[in-house]
């Protein structure tokens, strides 16, 4: 074979190789979108009625660890121009990433939440009297094994409430009475007592130590227009 054959072959396969290159970088690209669309068809249909979609971060592990922990949380609106602060029972809904709460429906809270969607949550570990936080002291520098309260982490949660009605509701019902249970059935099961969930967007993180630290969640999808979605 010539040089000018053996430059015609060597181009050829070049041109081979960038092809298969090519193919192969598109159907990355499409096997890509394709699991994207599909998780946002899941979110969609989990979501029935939202107006946005998103791929978010996950709760960071201190979060995480409180909303598993705790049954107590201080939930904050605005009515009529003032805040309102109310003692919760809540749930946190793993698989959701979301916090279901109950609430009747003449309360001041909920005429507030329907006006003013965005609200404020605290979840804390923190001892909330005095002799409480005097008898875990005393505990520890004595070498007890007092773990009633862990101290660890105070958590501000931001975010937006939804009333849920048909069948998410009385799934997050069950799941929220499950979680609390029966003995707090009077606030959760009954005519006129809403379930509403939060979708957290922002927190707020502050340990023993008054160390501060941030969680935001970036949506990488705001809305269904963004996003074309594929069977």
């Amino acid at each position: 074979m010539d040089a000018r054959g053996a430059k015609v072959v060597c181009l050829a396969g070049a041109a081979a190789v960038s092809a298969l290159v090519a193919y192969h970088a598109a159907a990355v690209s499409a096997l890509v979108a394709y699991h994207v669309g599909k998780y946002v068809q899941r979110r969609r249909s989990r979501n029935a009625g939202c107006t946005s979609l998103d791929i978010r971060p996950p709760f960071p592990p201190e979060i995480v660890a409180l909303l598993t922990s705790s049954v107590l949380c201080y939930l904050s609106t605005l009515a009529d121009g003032a805040p309102h602060l109310s003692l919760m029972n809540f749930t946190y809904c793993a698989e959701d990433e979301k916090i279901i709460m109950s609430t009747r429906r003449d309360t001041t809270k909920f005429r507030a939440l329907l006006r003013n969607k965005r609200v404020a949550v605290l979840v804390h570990d923190f001892p909330a009297e005095l002799r409480q936080r005097a008898a875990t002291v005393t505990s520890r520098a004595t070498g007890g094994a007092d773990e009633s309260y862990g101290q660890t982490y105070s958590v501000t949660l931001y975010g937006s409430v939804n009333v849920e009605e048909g069948a998410a509701a009385e799934r997050y019902r069950a799941m929220h009475l499950a979680r609390n249970g029966p003995d707090q059935k009077q606030f959760i099961v009954g005519d006129g007592i809403a379930i509403i969930t939060i979708l957290v967007d922002q927190a707020r993180i502050c340990n023993q130590q008054d160390k501060v630290h941030f969680w935001e969640a970036r949506p990488v999808v705001r809305s269904t227009s963004d996003v074309s979605l594929s069977s």
